[in-house]
């Protein structure tokens, strides 16, 4: 049943028509956060004293991983909408975890935060790690093998 319904053509092109909206979306949140991280700096080097300060610094971080995590996003949806290969790449929304956890870590203030949060970041972290590493336990770099849905 799950192949009459999935591996049709109308619903591979209504597939590809949710990605490409998505891909617009996520193009538009670029435009915006970068722009939102252009003021931020601008904000930060107006202050005058941006060598020494260290929220500053990194308020302006958060905004720049922001938009790096969008572009990787945005970068992996499109590969979807250019391929035959299924929609869905775990390992590619496993980066982009990654990229937000690596980012959370880099804004995490060690003194304020609890103990218990930074066990559950860890563990997040090697759970996500490890997902990646079990899916695909060859070359980080290589292609992904095509499924074969017959």
């Amino acid at each position: 049943m799950k192949r009459l319904i999935f591996g049709t053509k109308g619903y591979n092109t209504f597939e590809k028509g949710v990605v490409a909206i998505l891909t617009l979306l996520v193009s538009v949140s670029v435009v915006l956060t970068l722009a939102q991280s252009g003021v931020a700096l601008y904000k930060v080097v107006l202050s005058g004293n941006h060598l020494i300060d260290h929220e500053a610094f990194i308020k302006v971080f958060a905004s720049f991983m922001t938009v790096l995590i969008a572009l990787e996003f945005n970068h992996t949806v499109m590969t979807d909408i250019t391929t035959k290969t299924p929609i869905v790449k775990v390992r590619a929304v496993l980066l982009v975890a990654l990229l937000a956890l690596s980012r959370k870590v880099v804004l995490v203030d060690f003194k304020e935060v609890d103990y218990t949060a930074m066990i559950g970041l860890a563990v997040l972290i090697i759970a996500v790690s490890g997902a990646y590493c079990f899916l695909h336990p060859d070359a980080a770099d290589s292609p992904p093998a095509e499924i074969d849905h017959s």
